[in-house]
């Protein structure tokens, strides 16, 4: 294939540099996933076997696009090994974990099920849970990202409970073994824990990757690190695509020094540079670029557009957060009038889940479709994981949380009393709940109500399984859902319950169509697929705006961005008590915010914000003034904290600075425009529609009445929901 024809020189470099370590350093929307793609593609055209070739992404969208767009490329490449690095893992350890003493129907807890066995294990030690539960979790996971077992890990602490905190740790590892079943970080850490006990394992991975690729590098954490050297260690052809501007997940046990230190990690590495974007416009690449170059710990490099200036970039600045939501919304809503835009064009960006309910309550207001995104997830809900407990039971007798979440639930009349009874009856017979269970009580030991309870469940527990080894996984997962009594539990009327059986409903939807899309796939693999999905699996799938943390959108872009609560110490999050090391990523968090802009970037702020219970009163974030000072930017000769230069010196620093286009607001009754137009639209002429008085109907608020209207905003006096006040430009309104 002609490449030079579809690709620029800087990213022909890294499809043609095929032999020895490469490090491409790819800005956003530079076009890395096209580089990777054609990279693979050129390899197979080559005559490199599919199976010679590894590739690995950080998120299920990732992996699935990535495979799609070479399949096209090349229909030869059926046999590539393109995965997550968890799912990498995890098909590594289903053929080889025996080595290391579990079953290959091993379980994957996420992480509510690894956090209840650890406050299992505190309860059991009669510790504080407050104390003791969430620092526990961390320290776990911390010490499993950098490789440590429990012993090892103590002497790096220098915490006063480090002991306590150990052993705790240690224990976990005891039950999680017990259970057959392994944590996110257990997936990475038991992988390398095998190619290090069993070198002729590794051998034989080592021997089939020629050729490994590695997206989003910056990501990578010690341990993933030390995978991707042992895999490389044979041929040394490692070709990792990453941009340390966009690292930030150090929180979760990335480290940036891997991308930093790739020169001297691997000898005579090449580095090549993409900064050609093709996502956003000039305008929002000149904030971005002057946001960034503030961080030090960085190759440095200054994205640049084709696509022409754009947009103006807004900061818009409101007294409270309730006025910073309305007047994102209203925003959207114009733009939605003006049909040009759908919903899916948009994204409200928040550093903090606790951010997104304000902007709920406005999109409802107006009836803009919308889906949250970086809290909880499908999978997360109760109801899903509760039918799920029953899957992986089935899958993994061992799985003793499973069995605790399933037993009761839903309600039988099994009691916490019943259950110990039960788990202090296996323990001492050094099997697990479910194995007892299926092998038979002994009535001299447990009371013969316990036993008939009990038996209740063996029994369902035994028609399930027996159901389960006959058919396929769909069928299962209804089979579940009503031999289990959740059809029953759910067949109420009530909101909260017809959502929840909605959302059963949906799960085996779920099951089924993994099972048409994976042809003789099993049980184990679904529950594998479903504990492995991010959230950012889900978004843009539909026509709804999204309201999602930052970390939930990287990698994805959308034609207009909010970038909303932008104060100190909620973005930067916590601002006061960090490391210039962190702030340093919290800059690289709302840098990756900024550049998912495809045409339109919207920065807010407000003076005052309620949060936990009273309001709070936090200065602008320091990330707007770094923009606007790199900017020349000059705060206006006024009593008023309004930033905006006249259209003279816009016109005149555009020209010097780059292109920067902006339009910054200051309070509710000013504006202040730059030296490119806005879009603007004639208005309707509001007060002439509505009038104090007016009964109005409402999509979701029912039925009102009008009383007061100021300008283009009413206040409406609604049956259902009390007063309301609401834009007349954009509320979703009929006139009774």
């Amino acid at each position: 294939m002609e490449w030079d024809k579809l690709l620029n020189e800087q990213q022909l470099k890294g499809v043609y540099q095929t032999e020895g370590a490469v490090l491409v350093i790819a800005g956003a929307g530079s076009g890395k996933t096209r580089v990777l793609t054609y990279r693979i593609a050129h390899l197979l055209e080559m005559g490199v076997a599919p199976t010679r070739i590894l590739a690995i992404t950080f998120t299920n969208k990732a992996t699935n696009e990535m495979r799609e767009r070479i399949e096209t490329l090349c229909p030869q490449a059926k046999g590539l090994w393109i995965s997550t690095f968890h799912a990498l893992c995890a098909r590594i350890l289903r053929r080889h974990i025996e080595l290391l003493g579990y079953t290959k129907d091993f379980t994957i807890y996420d992480d509510v099920e690894s956090s209840r066995m650890v406050k299992k294990i505190i309860k059991n030690k009669q510790l504080d849970e407050k104390m003791y539960l969430n620092k526990t979790i961390w320290h776990i996971s911390n010490a499993k990202n950098k490789g440590l077992s429990p012993d090892k890990y103590q002497l790096t602490m220098g915490d006063p409970n480090a002991d306590i905190i150990c052993s705790i740790y240690e224990c976990y590892e005891e039950e999680m073994k017990l259970n057959n079943a392994l944590d996110y970080d257990d997936l990475l850490l038991k992988t390398v824990i095998l190619f290090v006990q069993h070198p002729d394992v590794l051998r034989e991975y080592q021997e089939r990757f020629m050729y490994i690729h590695i997206d989003e590098y910056q990501d990578t954490n010690k341990i993933q690190y030390a995978l991707v050297k042992m895999l490389a260690d044979l041929h040394g052809n490692l070709f990792a695509v990453g941009d340390e501007d966009q690292s930030i997940y150090g929180w979760r046990g990335a480290d940036i020094s891997n991308i930093l230190s790739f020169r001297k990690d691997f000898e005579g590495a090449t580095v090549i540079k993409l900064e050609q974007n093709y996502r956003s416009t000039a305008n929002i690449l000149a904030a971005s670029n002057a946001l960034i170059k503030n961080n030090r710990n960085r190759f440095g490099k200054t994205l640049w557009s084709d696509l022409g200036d754009g947009d103006s970039v807004v900061i818009e600045h409101r007294a409270t957060d309730g006025e910073e939501a309305e007047y994102v919304v209203t925003q959207i809503g114009s733009m939605l009038r003006s049909g040009d835009y759908q919903p899916r064009d948009f994204a409200i960006l928040v550093r903090l889940n606790a951010l997104t309910s304000k902007f709920e309550e406005r999109l409802n207001s107006y009836n803009i479709p919308y889906k949250v995104f970086g809290g909880f997830r499908f999978f997360e809900r109760k109801e899903i994981k509760d039918v799920l407990a029953y899957c992986r039971l089935l899958v993994n007798p061992r799985d003793s949380e499973a069995l605790l979440r399933a037993i009761n639930t839903p309600k039988r009349g099994i009691g916490e009393a019943m259950v110990t009874q039960l788990v202090q009856y296996a323990a001492a017979r050094s099997m697990s709940p479910a194995e007892v269970l299926l092998d038979g009580f002994d009535a001299a030991v447990l009371a013969p109500a316990t036993i008939k309870k009990l038996g209740i469940f063996r029994d369902l527990y035994a028609d399930l399984f027996g159901y389960y080894r006959s058919h396929g996984i769909g069928d299962t997962v209804r089979y579940i859902v009503e031999k289990a009594g959740f059809a029953l539990a759910y067949a109420g009327d009530d909101e909260e319950t017809y959502n929840k059986r909605l959302n059963i409903d949906e799960l085996i939807q779920s099951a089924e169509e993994f099972e048409r899309e994976n042809v003789e796939s099993t049980m184990s693999e679904y529950l594998q697929s479903v504990t492995l999905s991010s959230d950012s699996d889900e978004i843009l799938e539909d026509n709804y705006v999204s309201v999602a943390t930052v970390h939930a959108v990287k990698g994805l872009e959308f034609p207009v961005v909010f970038v909303v609560g932008l104060e100190e110490n909620i973005f930067p999050s916590g601002a006061y008590n960090k490391t210039d090391v962190e702030i340093e990523e919290e800059r690289r968090v709302m840098y990756v915010a900024m550049t998912r802009a495809q045409r339109r970037l919207y920065m807010t702020y407000c003076d005052s914000r309620y949060r936990f219970g009273h309001y709070e009163y936090n200065k602008e974030s320091r990330f707007l003034t770094e923009i606007k000072t790199a900017m020349g930017w000059v705060a206006p000769q006024s009593k008023q904290s309004t930033w905006a230069p006249t259209r003279k010196e816009w016109g005149a620093r555009a020209t010097t600075a780059g292109t920067l286009g902006g339009t910054i607001s200051g309070n509710a009754n000013q504006t202040y425009r730059g030296n490119i137009a806005q879009n603007t639209q004639a208005p309707r002429p509001i007060t002439a529609q509505y009038r104090v008085g007016d009964k109005v109907s409402h999509p979701k608020f029912g039925k009102g009445m009008v009383i007061g209207v100021d300008g283009d905003i009413a206040n409406i006096a609604f049956d259902s929901v009390g007063i309301k006040r609401l834009s007349l430009k954009v509320a979703p309104l009929t006139k009774l």
